[in-house]
C-alpha cells in the first residue's frame, strides 16, 4: 500500500476508556499472555501497531495476534474462547449481547470522520452506475451482513431513492471486492482502506454510505467478555493505556502506521 493512503481520516482512540489508567508497580509484574483478534483493515489496525511499536511489551503483555475476516468473526472467536480480547464494530457485539453473550467494550479503536472518509461505496471504473436507483436489480457487496457497514449501505440506498427490496446485499471479504466488481459478480461494493487505495485504479467512488449514519462515530472498539475483564481488570487497564498511547502515535505518524498496515495486509 502506498504511504499516501486515503485513510488519514481514521482517528484512533486517543484517551483511555473511562477511568482505566496505568496501575502502579507494572514493572514488577510478569508478562501476561494475551490472544488478540483483529481484522486486516484500518479501523482494526491498532492490534498491529501495538505489536510493531512495542505497545504490548510496555503493557507487560505478550500478544498472539490473530486476523479474522470481519468484526463478527472476531466476536464469534471471543464467544467461543479462541481469543481473549478483540476489535469489532458495535453491531455484532450488540447482537451477541442480545443473545445472552456478556460482551463489553473497554477501549475505542477506529473513528469514522466524514471530512476524511476512508470507506466508500464503489463501482468498477467501466460501470455506468452513479446513483442509488441504478443499483435496483443489482448485487452489492459488504464485508459482513451483520455490521455497521451493511446498515450504512442500506440507509444510503433508501436515502438516495432506491427500493431496498430490489437490491441484494452479499457478504464478501475486502480483498475480493475489486476483483468481483471487475468480473461483474457485484455491481457495487463498500470498500475500506487499505484496499480502497490498492484498488484506486480499478474502481470509482459513488457515495459515502457512512455519512447517512453520522459525520463522526466509532466504527470499531476493543472488547472482551465481562467475565474476562472482571478477572483480568489490571491487564485491561494496562492494555487500555497502551491503546491510547498507540492511538496518539498512529494519528501523528500516518505514513509509518500505513506501512505497518501494508505489511499486515500484504498490500
Amino acid at each position: 500500500m502506498p504511504l499516501t493512503r486515503r485513510s488519514q481520516a481514521l482517528r484512533l482512540f486517543s484517551a483511555a476508556a473511562g477511568a482505566l489508567a496505568l496501575p502502579t508497580r507494572v514493572a514488577a509484574q510478569a508478562l501476561t499472555p494475551l490472544r488478540v483478534g483483529t481484522v486486516a483493515a484500518d479501523p482494526y489496525a491498532q492490534a498491529y501497531f501495538l505489536a510493531d511499536q512495542g505497545g504490548y511489551a510496555r503493557a507487560k503483555i505478550t500478544a498472539e495476534v490473530q486476523t479474522f475476516v470481519n468484526g463478527a468473526a472476531c466476536a464469534q472467536a471471543a464467544a467461543g474462547g479462541a481469543i481473549d480480547v478483540g476489535i469489532s464494530e458495535p453491531v455484532p457485539i450488540a447482537n451477541a449481547i442480545n443473545h445472552g453473550v456478556p460482551f463489553a467494550f473497554f477501549a475505542g479503536a477506529g473513528l469514522y470522520s466524514s471530512e476524511e472518509s476512508a470507506t466508500y461505496l464503489c463501482v468498477d471504473k467501466s460501470s455506468s452506475i452513479s446513483t442509488a436507483r441504478e443499483l435496483e436489480g443489482q448485487t452489492v457487496a459488504v464485508v459482513s451482513l451483520v455490521s455497521i457497514s451493511a446498515i450504512a449501505v442500506k440507509d444510503w440506498l433508501v436515502t438516495n431513492g432506491a427500493d431496498l427490496g430490489k437490491v441484494r446485499l452479499i457478504e464478501l471479504p475486502f480483498p475480493q471486492m475489486a476483483p468481483a466488481l471487475a468480473r461483474g459478480t457485484v455491481a457495487a461494493a463498500f470498500i475500506g482502506e487499505p484496499f480502497l487505495t490498492d484498488a484506486s485504479t480499478q474502481v470509482r467512488q459513488i457515495g459515502k454510505a457512512y455519512d447517512t449514519l453520522g459525520k463522526q462515530f466509532y466504527i470499531a472498539c476493543w472488547f472482551s467478555t465481562r467475565d474476562w475483564i472482571e478477572k483480568n481488570f489490571d491487564v485491561a487497564k494496562r492494555l487500555a493505556t497502551a491503546i491510547a498511547d498507540d492511538a496518539r502515535w498512529a494519528n501523528a505518524h500516518k505514513d509509518a502506521s500505513a506501512a505497518i498496515l501494508a505489511r499486515a495486509t500484504k498490500i
